[in-house]
C-alpha cells in the first residue's frame, strides 16, 4: 500500500509539474497580444472641405500649419500628384495603449527642398498627444502642398512612434502628373482645375 500511494503521489507531483511549464508556455503569448499595435485604415488623396486658418508651427517641415481641417478623401493611391491645395493624408488606428491619453512620436521624411528663408528641410520629429477611447486612438495624418518649394518629387515617409516602437509607417510618392491626368484630377480639385504644377 505504501508502494501504490508513492506512486500516486509522484504521479501528482509530476501532473502539476506539468501544469506549471504548460501555465509557463502560455503567458508570453498572452503578453503578445497586448503589445500596443497600430494599423493604417485608408489613404490616398484628400481634398480640403474646411479648415481654421494658417499658424506659425515651429514643429512642422515649413513652420506652418493649418488649425482643425476637414478633409475628404478623393481616391485612394500611395501615388500623390503634386497639386496645389491637394492632401496625401492617412488615418490609422492604435490599440492596447494605457491611461487616458498618450505621448507619440510622429516622423515624416521626404525629399529636400529650400525654404524661403534658405534653410533646407528634409522632414520633421515631434511629440503628439492624442486621446485614448477604450485604449485606442483613431487619428489623420496629412501633408497639405500649399507652396511651391512643397512641390518636390519622391517617397514621402509618414511614422507613428510610441515609446521606442514603431506603430504605423506609410509611405507615399509624389509625382508631377501630365497635362491629361491634371484634367482628370482636376473634377476633384475644388478650384484647382486650372493649376499647372
Amino acid at each position: 500500500m505504501k508502494k501504490l500511494l508513492f506512486v500516486a503521489c509522484l504521479l501528482a507531483l509530476f501532473s502539476c509539474e506539468k501544469n506549471q511549464e504548460s501555465a509557463q508556455v502560455k503567458e508570453p503569448v498572452t503578453a503578445e497580444a497586448k503589445q500596443p499595435a497600430g494599423r493604417v485604415l485608408q489613404y490616398g488623396v484628400y481634398t480640403l472641405l474646411r479648415g481654421g486658418e494658417v499658424i506659425d508651427d515651429p514643429k512642422t517641415s515649413t513652420g506652418k500649419s493649418l488649425t482643425k481641417p476637414v478633409i475628404t478623401r478623393d481616391r485612394t493611391t500611395e501615388r500623390i500628384p503634386l497639386i496645389k491645395g491637394k492632401y496625401m493624408a492617412y488615418q490609422y488606428r492604435l490599440s492596447n495603449l494605457d491611461g487616458r491619453m498618450v505621448k507619440l512620436r510622429r516622423v515624416l521624411k521626404h525629399p529636400e527642398f529650400h525654404l524661403p528663408d534658405g534653410k533646407v528641410s528634409n522632414g520633421s520629429n515631434f511629440t503628439i498627444n492624442k486621446k485614448l477611447e477604450r485604449g485606442e486612438v483613431f487619428a489623420y495624418d496629412a501633408y497639405a502642398f500649399n507652396e511651391d518649394y512643397e512641390m518636390v518629387e519622391g517617397d514621402w515617409t509618414f511614422q507613428i512612434w510610441y515609446d521606442d516602437k514603431k506603430l504605423i509607417e506609410q509611405t507615399f510618392t509624389t509625382y508631377f502628373p501630365d497635362a491629361e491626368e491634371l484634367a482628370q484630377l482636376g473634377k476633384f480639385s475644388s478650384g484647382n482645375k486650372n493649376q499647372q504644377p
